[in-house]
């Protein structure tokens, strides 16, 4: 009772201060790329349950093992797009513009490099393990791959500049493109036309961005700068690759003790904690640049932790609403839309719990990154991934895609509470520094 009337004597403070003129700036773009955002989340979300309705449950479940392929692909360019993010506004926290665009550019010169590497080493892969093979739909996820690799970069760069307001604009064309394109391609040739009609979604909304002023579309192929961005960003990208196994181990558990159509079911549980994730997600993206600015331009503990409970707070509200939300309706729309899915009903209803336990650690897996403490955040992720699988493989075979589910949030919730005993810590030795 304490601690929930603390967050609401905290919100309403924020709230007031909101409505201030200096704060009035912030909330409208955190209104704008909100629901930009959310719009994006939404269309994706719709674009699945759409698509999911017009293949079979393998077909679908196969589908979440291919997008593997994008998600550990994604982490090939050995962190130089994390190094970017961190050190884009570090430069300009000094006000070294020039040197800021000299990192975007070294940036996608990288990302260009790496895409080109994986894409060899999977060809040569499906080439050589009869067990992959050169089937169409992991030909086309390759395309995916790098559409995804761009498009990332477009977005990064737009977010490392805090420019949020044209972010926004790129996020709602692809809000629209994306069901329109994805749906359209199910439709007409099933799993093989969804993948095409995410990744035309994907290079249009790049293209647009080249009209954005802060992202550059001249790769520089610098090898000073390029290590220099690799060796800021690949322990922010190990913390990256590990907390993408970590966030993918219900799937291989749900896959390897259940079956593919079990994975299928379970997908809608993977779907609606993305959704419910979305608006931590979003806070963090314009949070976590204003940290590495303020830390670089003013070298202030006091002001680190003030912006760590502040993104906290923020979630805290965001969440709330919409965990109650997809909790009251997700059943009921899976058992009359998508009957043959309702197995994966219960799994949903855990899932959509993580977001609200993650609060707790908000804000400081930010203060780890911007304090050089990515060995700890590792640390903290392998003890939850560790977890995860205990927890998971326990109870898989009394609970079934339930049992995944509470393993899934169990270490989502121990890792948030590691985030907030390690990036405490980080605070006072470095408060402790002469």
């Amino acid at each position: 009772m304490w601690y929930l009337c603390h967050v609401l004597c905290r919100l309403s403070a924020l709230i007031a201060k909101a409505r201030s003129p200096n704060e009035m700036p912030f909330l409208r773009e955190f209104l704008r790329f909100g629901s930009s955002t959310a719009f994006v989340q939404v269309s994706r979300m719709a674009s699945g349950l759409a698509v999911a309705a017009l293949v079979e449950p393998s077909a679908w479940g196969h589908w979440y093992l291919l997008n593997l392929i994008v998600a550990y692909g994604a982490l090939t360019q050995l962190g130089a797009l994390n190094g970017m993010n961190r050190e884009v506004p570090a430069s300009l926290g000094r006000g070294e513009a020039a040197a800021a665009l000299t990192l975007r550019r070294t940036a996608l010169g990288v990302v260009l490099l790496s895409t080109g590497a994986v894409t060899l080493t999977l060809l040569v892969a499906g080439i050589a393990v009869p067990s992959i093979g050169l089937s169409t739909e992991f030909l086309l996820t390759i395309l995916l791959l790098f559409a995804t690799q761009i498009y990332t970069y477009a977005t990064t760069s737009l977010r490392s500049t805090t420019h949020f307001t044209e972010l926004s604009r790129i996020q709602y064309l692809q809000a629209i493109a994306f069901p329109l394109l994805s749906i359209a391609g199910a439709a007409w040739q099933g799993l093989a036309g969804y993948i095409v009609g995410q990744t035309l979604a994907l290079l249009i909304v790049s293209v647009t961005a080249s009209g954005a002023r802060n992202v550059s579309w001249v790769p520089r192929f610098d090898l000073r700068v390029g290590r220099s961005l690799i060796s800021v960003g690949f322990p922010i990208m190990l913390v990256g690759l590990i907390h993408t196994l970590f966030a993918t181990v219900d799937r291989w558990v749900v896959a390897a003790n259940l079956g593919s159509e079990a994975l299928g079911h379970y997908s809608l549980a993977i779907m609606a904690l993305t959704a419910v994730a979305l608006f931590p997600q979003v806070i963090s993206q314009q949070f976590y640049p204003r940290m590495a600015f303020a830390w670089s331009a003013h070298r202030d503990v006091d002001g680190l932790r003030s912006l760590a409970t502040r993104q906290r707070f923020f979630t805290l509200a965001a969440v709330v609403p919409i965990v109650g939300v997809t909790m009251l309706i997700a059943p009921p729309i899976v058992r009359a839309v998508l009957p043959h899915y309702t197995p994966g009903v219960p799994a949903i209803l855990v899932t959509s719990l993580v977001p609200l336990v993650s609060t707790v650690g908000e804000g400081y897996g930010g203060v780890l990154h911007v304090l050089n403490r990515q060995y700890w955040y590792m640390g903290a992720i392998l003890f939850a991934a560790a977890l995860n699988v205990s927890v998971s493989l326990l109870l898989v075979g009394p609970l079934g895609l339930t049992g995944v589910a509470l393993g899934t949030l169990a270490a989502f919730g121990s890792l948030a509470i590691l985030r907030v005993v390690l990036g405490d810590l980080a605070l006072k030795r470095t408060a402790l520094r002469p």
